[in-house]
């Protein structure tokens, strides 16, 4: 049986909802979006479609509109607006999967080539509320243009970009790469092997001279140093302004 179809909001009931969408928390506008959201309606079963591959944190469908045929939405299940919103785990993991999912496209499909393409945010063409990453297979003169314009910048222009870049990033990932630098540093130097007559392999053990142990021991009867409280996370309010765009239909 069909459903009678929605009657379409009046313009004061769409300034109205515009207005609840504004006062609502990241947490309150994110359920709000939940409910909206037609791939959130797919990965709780409500909705049915074409599913290739699945786990804890995402899932992967068929586009029903492909680019190509084995064009692949890889979703992930907790709803992100866009994909800066993700926390870094479930973005180390639906990077792995979106690599394993090229691969098979360009094993199972013939294909000699694929675009890994993810549109963050309205301005560069993302028409979902629900962040995904498309794997669409490519082959030769298949008639899909990625073509970048090449434009012309000023010198001067360009160094003042690069410098606000730099400082950002510099804010933004100075500690991570610290302790890249320290976990550099502390990398257990491997232990040598040699091959016996015998044409066996052992393992030559690394023995510390006695005096080298005592000051092991001076050590760890030292106090240890406190660990330095974590800064408060900056609040990414333009990450959410973005995501409310997201929200209005």
């Amino acid at each position: 049986m069909e459903q009678p179809p929605q009657q379409q909001m009046t313009p004061e009931q769409m300034e109205a909802l515009k207005e609840k969408i504004k006062n609502m928390s990241p947490e309150e506008l994110r359920e709000f979006q939940k409910k909206q959201c037609i791939f959130c309606h797919i990965i709780s079963g409500k909705v049915q479609a074409k599913k290739v591959y699945e786990d804890s944190k995402t899932l992967a469908i068929l586009d029903i509109n492909p680019a190509n045929p084995g064009h692949i939405l890889l979703l992930p299940k907790e709803h992100y607006a866009i994909f800066p919103q993700m926390p870094d785990e479930e973005l180390d993991h639906i990077s792995m999967v979106a690599k394993a999912l090229s691969n098979a496209v360009l094993k199972t499909l013939e294909a000699t080539g694929t675009n890994i393409v993810i549109a963050n945010g309205p301005a560069a063409g993302q028409k979902a509320q629900h962040s995904m990453v498309h794997i669409i297979p490519r082959k030769e003169e298949d008639n899909i243009k990625f073509e970048l314009p090449q434009k012309t910048i000023a010198e001067n222009e360009l160094e003042t970009i690069r410098k606000k870049l730099s400082e950002r990033l510099s804010s933004m990932l100075g500690k991570k790469e610290l302790k890249e630098e320290i976990r550099e540093e502390i990398k257990p130097v491997p232990i040598p092997k040699i091959t016996t007559p015998q044409n066996k392999i052992e393992t030559v053990k690394k023995i510390e001279p006695k005096n080298k142990i005592a000051e092991h021991k001076e050590e760890e009867k030292k106090p240890k140093k406190q660990k330095e409280t974590k800064p408060a996370k900056e609040k990414k309010a333009d990450l959410d302004d973005i995501a409310r765009v997201l929200g209005i239909k």
